[in-house]
């Protein structure tokens, strides 16, 4: 039986702990296999005849690591039987003499680590099982990959194994997460060493383990497959919305032809690669479902519009399985489809993705504490009931503010035992995939890891284990930090989804002069380290960034002043955020866009201020006394400033263009900065307008949102390439508010934004 339908006639079963059992390889005079003395070696590896790629690779990782430690170098031959000193290494001819016989129940990612005499035996399966028990043996000896290119390999001239009889298989099959580090060579090594298998559907070299091979990406296919198809499609086979067809956004899957052009799609893609796990036929990124009067009858029937999604599913598995007979498909739960079913129940080879976008990820998901949580709890317990299989998609990260601080970390573990506890097959994290060297990156990728090899590990524990490792001794003073910015999800409930804004409460001027001590702590531990020194202005990057984007003056300012007894310097803390940004190759501020302009905006806005001794205003508030409102600049804003660029007479010099109707622009109003609870308050922008010939009416909008106002804007009040200011007001601002802006109907090629200013208004 080849290893591929092997792994499909087993269950994957619940590993062990990874490095506890290993924890006392350095072990005393008492212990049986002495590895290495005083850097030398008598030992050999013995490869089996036939050695896959990944276990030749096995070989060459425990040589060249084992070397670096100890100076140390061990042969590697191919052998029927082992020498009395050896590191056996598979399920060969070898093991197989050593009592060692082959274990099918391993599945491709287990392995047993096991000392017979003075002999060691490494062996899983050809394609992961092999390698995987390598590393976890060398992670024993102190071994760290903490993140792509970072890692730790202890100095021991002397090593000793204790007796070991370790058999480990992961509770999840299906390991995962995509940030922009996986998609390099060094990215995928680190991921094989560190057992993560998914590869972000990325291929893999075989010496590596290849991937768990899925063909899609977990959700997204309709189109795609309707596309591979060569079916012509018409009107009548696209979801059909308000009576008319929604072409290219979801098909109608009550099509008998659209039906027929997925089945054939699929049964192509199972000839072409007969190794995958799975086929994905899952909804694309929108809400158009069809509306027909099929499609609605159904999902009316089963109280949610996942009636037609799975019963689609279902028929395309039954028809697919006629040809394939181990074919499986992985449909979504995502959005409008992922409530569960009332009645209707996919069939056994029908898989479930399902999705986790509107939750809270800063308090545990099995809490259900909040009405995001409480609802995807009650979710996955459903899908648990009649979904023979479900894995998840999950969310880390900001997509906003890939700098900002973000207090999800306390989370991941527990997070993942919550999907494992609840019969979950794997995880898919999707990370920050378009943007490298993101808030505390390193940390995150490595406690997922970690998690998702063994859910029953300590979060605590582990995110110690990483500070301490990873920042040295400035690893207490990050501890600290991370418990300022975590502790305050411990006493409140609030939304803190993937998209997370300026007015967090955990980013409070209070929250961060406590985060700001702690991490200058840090800096000082780690002083004259060049490698620690390093590590930590990373993690010093959130609150550089929330001061820079908070600006002088500021509550935040003068909170962490007094808390650190420093005047802070503005082209100081540019600086340290362009350094940063050049040390880690960080490109991106947020999803889709370049870091390098804000920097520029960061250094030219601190030269301006320290050149002036005061900030740069607009000269509608060039006799105001400052202290009477809160000005913020466009490079301050939140969300979307996708359009930042110089821009003559704006009073920093920069502006942020707002070209569609779509809301590009926000600024979230925090209670501590920018308004104080129950007063009332006005709201001022600068802006002007590039528009088109002979536009009249309303062009332009901003308003504040939710329960707040909005002022429409005309053409003939903006006036053509001119400043000028809008008012909006009064109103009693709320927290959780934020000021939008975008366009009005087609007369407007654009709008520029110089900045807003909030001023409360005198009863």
């Amino acid at each position: 039986m080849n290893c591929v339908h092997r792994k499909r006639a087993v269950r994957m079963m619940q590993a062990g702990l990874t490095v506890a059992m290993l924890a006392a390889v350095a072990a005393t005079a008492a212990a049986d296999v002495t590895l290495v003395a005083d850097g030398k070696s008598d030992y050999v590896i013995v490869l089996p005849a036939e050695a896959s790629e990944s276990e030749k690779w096995a070989a060459e990782e425990l040589v060249a690591h084992l070397k670096q430690m100890s100076g140390a170098t061990l042969a590697v031959q191919t052998a029927a039987e082992a020498p009395e000193k050896a590191v056996v290494l598979g399920f060969g001819d070898a093991a197989k003499a050593l009592g060692v016989e082959a274990d099918p129940s391993l599945g491709d990612d287990g392995f047993v680590v096991r000392t017979v005499g003075s002999r060691l035996v490494i062996a899983g399966s050809r394609v992961r099982g092999t390698l995987y028990g390598v590393y976890t043996l060398l992670e024993g000896l102190g071994v760290r990959w903490w993140y792509p290119g970072e890692t730790f390999v202890p100095s021991q001239a002397t090593i000793v194994l204790p007796e070991m009889n370790d058999r480990q298989v992961p509770k999840m099959e299906y390991r995962d997460m995509m940030f922009l580090e996986n998609f390099s060579a060094a990215g995928r090594l680190w991921a094989a060493r560190n057992k993560v298998n998914g590869m972000a559907w990325d291929d893999t070299p075989e010496k590596l383990g290849g991937r768990y091979r899925v063909s899609g990406n977990l959700v997204h296919s309709y189109n795609s497959l309707l596309d591979a198809s060569g079916v012509k499609m018409t009107d009548a086979m696209w979801a059909q919305r308000d009576g008319k067809p929604k072409v290219r956004s979801q098909p109608c899957l009550s099509h008998p032809d659209v039906l027929a052009a997925v089945v054939k799609a699929v049964i192509a893609q199972y000839k072409a690669d007969p190794n995958l796990e799975f086929v994905v036929v899952g909804q694309e990124d929108n809400g158009n479902f069809c509306q027909c009067e099929a499609c609605a009858a159904i999902d009316k029937e089963q109280e949610s519009n996942a009636g037609q999604v799975i019963r689609f599913a279902n028929q395309v598995a039954e028809q697919v399985q006629k040809e394939i007979p181990d074919a499986k498909i992985v449909t979504a739960a995502y959005q409008w489809s992922r409530k569960p079913p009332k009645t209707l129940k996919p069939l056994d080879n029908v898989y479930i993705t399902l999705c986790s976008i509107e939750c809270d990820f800063a308090h545990p998901l099995a809490a259900g504490s909040n009405p995001e949580n409480k609802a995807f709890k009650e979710d996955i317990e459903g899908w648990g009931k009649i979904a023979r299989k479900i894995f998840i998609w999950h969310y880390v990260g900001n997509r906003d503010h890939y700098l900002m601080p973000n207090a999800e970390i306390e989370t991941l573990v527990p997070n993942t035992k919550f999907f494992a506890d609840n019969a979950c097959a794997g995880i898919f994290n999707q990370g920050m995939h378009v943007g490298s060297g993101t808030d505390m990156v390193q940390l995150k990728m490595w406690l997922l890891a970690k998690a998702m090899w063994n859910p029953e590990a300590d979060s605590r524990t582990l995110i110690e284990e990483f500070c301490n490792g990873f920042y040295g001794p400035g690893g207490a003073g990050v501890l600290k930090y991370l418990d300022a910015i975590h502790g305050v999800a411990h006493k409140q409930e609030f939304h803190n989804g993937r998209r997370v804004h300026l007015n967090a409460p955990y980013l409070y001027p209070e929250v961060l002069a406590a985060a700001e001590t702690a991490l200058r702590q840090a800096e000082n531990a780690v002083a004259g380290q060049p490698v620690f020194e390093r590590r930590v202005r990373h993690a010093h990057m959130g609150v550089w960034y929330v001061l820079a984007k908070r600006g002088p003056g500021t509550a935040t300012w003068r909170a962490f002043e007094n808390a650190v007894d420093v005047k802070l310097d503005l082209a100081a803390i540019a600086d340290s955020l362009a350094r940063v940004v050049d040390e880690w190759k960080i490109n991106r501020i947020c999803d889709p866009i370049d870091v390098k302009p804000w920097i520029d905006w960061a250094k030219q806005y601190a030269a301006a201020v320290n050149k002036a001794s005061r900030l740069p205003v607009p000269p509608e508030l060039a006799d105001a006394d400052a202290s009477s409102y809160r000005l913020v600049q466009a490079c301050q804003f939140d969300m979307y400033p996708k359009w930042w660029a110089p821009a003559e007479g704006a009073s920093d010099g920069w502006a942020a263009h707002v070209p569609s109707a779509g809301w590009h622009t926000q600024y979230g109003l925090s209670p501590k900065e920018d308004f104080e609870p129950g007063k009332q308050y006005k709201l001022t922008v600068r802006a002007k307008a590039d528009l088109k010939d002979g536009a009249q009416g309303e062009v332009w909008e901003f308003g504040v949102y939710p329960k707040g106002k909005t002022l429409r804007v005309t053409a003939e009040q903006l006036g053509q390439g001119q400043w000028r200011t809008f008012e909006l007001g009064p109103w009693a601002p709320q927290e959780g508010q934020y000021f939008w802006t975008a366009l009005k109907g087609s007369g407007a090629k654009a709008v520029s934004i110089d900045c807003l200013w909030i001023q409360e208004v005198q009863p």
